[in-house]
This record gives C-alpha cells, structure tokens and sequence, in this order.
C-alpha cells in the first residue's frame, strides 16, 4: 500500500515539473523572469520530494519491523526449568515455573502434579490438593496424583476424601504399596472402622515388615477391636524401631491395664511422660496409685 501512494506522488511530481517545462506562463519579463520561474519549478519538485520522504518516514514509525530478537516462550524449556529447580530443592521456583508452564499449556495433567509435589514438600496441603485434582479431572487414570491427592486430604483433615483417593489409587494398580496401607489404615482407625483399618494395616505390614507406621496402625485397631495381647505386640514391635515413641508407651500401657498388668502398664505410662505425653500423667493417677 506505501508503495503504491509513493508511486501516485511520484506521477504527480513528473506531471507537474513537465507542465511548468512546456506550458510556461506568457510574459514580457527579461530572462531574468525565466530563472524566476525555473526556480519555481524546482521549489514545486523539493516540496513534492519532501512530502513524499515525509509520508516514509510516517509509515516506518507507524510500522515498525518486528526484532529479529522477539522470542516466543518455549514450554518444554519452562518445564524442564521446573524439574530442575524441584530436583536441586528450590520448591518456590518450582512452583513460579510450573505456573508459567501452565499458562501456556493447561491441559498437562503432569505439570499440575508435578506441582502439586513441591506444594505438597512446603507444607501447602491446600494448594497440592487443588492441584492433584486438577490433575486426575484432566487424566482419570493418573495413579499417583490419586495417591498423592489421598496423603493431601489425610493432612487437611478429610479422611473420609482420603480413604476414596487411596482406594481408588488401588484400583488403578497402586496395591502393593505399604505406605498407602498403612495411611488409609489411620483414616479407617480415625472413623473408628477398626476392622477395615485391621486388614489394611495387616497389608501394610506384610508388604513392608520394618514400617513402625503400620505397626502403629495396626496396633491401634487391634486395640479398638479389644484384641488388648496382639495390640501390646504390636506396640512393642513399634518400640523397636522407635525406642522413645511416647504414644506407643502410653497405648500399650493402655493394652496391659486391660490384661490386668498393671506393674507394666505404670511402667510404660511413666516412660511415656518422661518423654512428654502429658496425657500419661492422668493415666498414672488413674491406674497406679
């Protein structure tokens, strides 16, 4: 379009210097009015020349040409920025680039999970759940955000979400893993579905024989289906591994008040306060004055 304006002034410029050149005005003047009217010839072509070079430099400002530097961000090179940052533990940029990734590429069940992962490490269980949700809504089969997603409602307090995302993780092919057991076995005690807790923490610890959480969880539930001899061998299973677990000293002691020793069980109460479970104090008042 700038060319052809150009062209149009260009005809406009030769029309007119050819019209001053072979129809001079008549005039009786000295050929001194003949270098006068040259000279307005050539003010006519300058003015023509001028508005045309000035019409240039107007479309070149109101045009300018794109930078040969202008870059288009480059997702695989955000994510793989992402990855790097969780690897060397910078969980806070982690984030920052798996936002950005997103914005460019929403649809990536793996870019929400993977951030769910670093919000999940600091703590921000709100933050991961939302983002593991994201992530199994986009890919109904992605078995570890639905694991992940469980861990993350156990720790906001929603067992009962909890208890779904690990089944549902099972489901999917996620069965011989003990910590899942073991915490949906912990949800299970939590609502007091002592038999289901029973048998997942039995799965849990047949898949892992030295996981004290388990232990734990499976001494609990014993205990809440009076089964107070299993549920004190298990407890001493936990204190093997974790020899100043003061929980353990006082639910066992529990269990050996039931199987009316009661030497043992002040015993265990009395550990478990000097490792400071207050709530062992009232137990010592209560069983072992």
């Amino acid at each position: 379009m700038e060319n052809k304006i150009l062209g149009w002034f260009f005809i406009l410029g030769i029309a007119l210097l050819g019209f001053g050149l072979f129809f001079p005005e008549k005039t009786n003047s000295a050929p001194s009015a003949a270098a006068a009217k040259t000279s307005q010839i050539e003010e006519i072509g300058k003015g023509v020349l001028s508005w045309i070079e000035e019409i240039k430099t107007s479309s070149a400002t109101s045009n300018p040409v794109p930078s040969s530097d202008t870059k288009e961000p480059d997702p695989n090179e955000i994510f793989n920025e992402a990855y790097k940052a969780n690897e060397r533990g910078d969980y806070l940029l982690s984030i920052e680039e798996y936002s950005k990734y997103l914005i460019l590429v929403p649809g990536d069940a793996s870019g929400y999970y993977n951030r769910g992962l670093a919000n999940y490490t600091l703590k921000r269980y709100d933050e991961a759940v939302k983002d593991f949700n994201k992530a199994v809504e986009i890919d109904p089969n992605k078995t570890s955000a639905f694991l992940y997603k469980g861990y993350g409602n156990e720790m906001i307090d929603d067992c009962k979400q909890a208890i779904q995302d690990f089944q549902k993780a099972i489901s999917l092919g996620e069965n011989k893993n003990a910590e899942l057991y073991g915490h949906k076995a912990r949800c299970e005690n939590h609502y007091e579905d002592y038999s289901e807790a029973l048998d997942d923490a039995r799965k849990a610890v047949n898949l892992d024989k030295k996981n004290a959480y388990a232990f734990f969880e499976l001494a609990y539930a014993q205990y809440g289906l009076r089964k107070y001899s299993e549920s004190a061998l298990s407890y001493t299973k936990v204190l093997q591994f974790n020899p100043n677990d003061e929980v353990a000293f006082h639910n066992r002691g529990l269990a050996y008040v039931f199987l009316k020793k009661t030497p043992s069980a002040c015993k265990d109460f009395q550990k478990s306060l000097e490792l400071g479970y207050a709530d062992s104090k009232n137990r010592l008042n209560e069983y072992c004055k």
